[in-house]
């Protein structure tokens, strides 16, 4: 999971069958240029970033964007919302663990999660933790697809492929 702030603050999960995760985690290292330790779309010029989604629409992902309206509020009450949606939907199709990109919000993060899975009585079967996209390349989809819908136009439609789901939150 990671998130992306264009005047609504988005969160975009990718979903990986168990059996799927070694082989996007090697292909998502192959798409750094040398010298390169992440890719963060944000940090790429427009002919790398249309190679990358490319590049991201051939491995088949699933991703899933939550948007959450910001408005005079503050982000954390946003990103709240968002994971409150995620954990549940994730539960519902079997998801049984969750890697947050990590960030100055890792406390908080947990206290919602937690929150959420108590009200699921899953906390059994279901694990979440926090990484850095530096020692965890499947973080770097997230960031892919979060940073292309966000950005809207052509991107977005270079993103339609692997976004699977949109929801709308409303606070």
């Amino acid at each position: 999971m990671d998130e992306s702030t264009r005047g609504r603050y988005l969160v975009c999960v990718v979903v990986l069958a168990p059996v799927d995760l070694s082989p996007t985690r090697q292909a998502l290292k192959k798409l750094c240029k040398p010298g390169q330790h992440r890719i963060h779309m944000s940090s790429e010029g427009d002919s790398r970033r249309r190679e990358i989604l490319s590049a991201i629409d051939q491995l088949g992902l699933q991703g899933h964007v939550y948007e959450s309206d910001i408005g005079s509020r503050p982000q954390r009450q946003a990103r709240d919302d968002c994971l409150r949606a995620v954990v549940p939907d994730l539960v519902n199709i079997n998801v049984t663990r969750l890697v947050i990109e990590s960030c100055d919000q890792d406390r908080q993060d947990r206290l919602v999660v937690q929150e959420c899975l108590a009200k699921a009585e899953v906390s059994d079967r279901f694990t979440y933790c926090h990484d850095r996209p530096t020692t965890e390349p499947l973080l770097w989809a997230p960031d892919i697809l979060a940073w292309a819908y966000g950005k809207g136009g052509d991107w977005r439609r270079r993103a339609n492929g692997t976004v699977s789901s949109v929801t709308r939150l409303t606070s």
